[in-house]
């Protein structure tokens, strides 16, 4: 099957105007440049604590009883036209990427944390066009480590 690609300065029928105005990009370059360091720039959509039963680590116990995960990303975004026009459909619907976490991380089985991150993260960037990028925290509260601890973690940040 052939792979379709776009050209670099496709517009729709809005025009640029009209995409930027909407908090989009005008071309599909633009999207590209954006760097880490400019993410700290954009507004943030954030979820926190997200509580996830899922079946990921090195051990077969692990993956066989299941434990807790604890979520928590931050979507970096521009939400300027969402918060003038009130309209959720120009922004990134928290409840609908709460539940597409959830899904993902019940649906797959990774061995390490980092692996369960970076899935995590490719599928947000992947549904969701208007992140310019994401950054995920995965906790493991209960890793089996022999001794007390709070939680490991692994945080990662990407861009598109």
């Amino acid at each position: 099957m052939e792979q379709k690609h776009l050209p670099e300065n496709i517009v729709d029928d809005r025009g640029a105007l009209a995409r930027r105005e909407a908090g989009l990009p005008a071309t599909r370059t633009q999207l590209a440049t954006v760097g880490s360091e400019q993410l700290h720039q954009l507004d943030r959509i954030c979820i926190e604590g997200l509580e996830v039963f899922a079946r990921h680590g090195v051990y077969p116990e692990e993956n066989k009883l299941g434990q807790k995960f604890v979520v928590s990303v931050t979507f970096y975004t521009n939400t300027r036209c969402a918060g003038e026009t009130d309209d959720l459909s120009a922004s990134i619907n928290y409840g609908d990427a709460a539940h597409a976490i959830d899904e993902f991380l019940r649906a797959h089985t990774f061995k390490l944390i980092e692996a369960a991150a970076e899935g995590t993260a490719a599928m947000l960037l992947d549904r969701y066009p208007r992140a310019y990028g994401v950054r995920v925290r995965i906790e493991k509260p209960w890793a089996p480590v022999g001794l007390p601890l709070k939680t490991v973690a692994v945080e990662i940040e990407r861009t598109r």
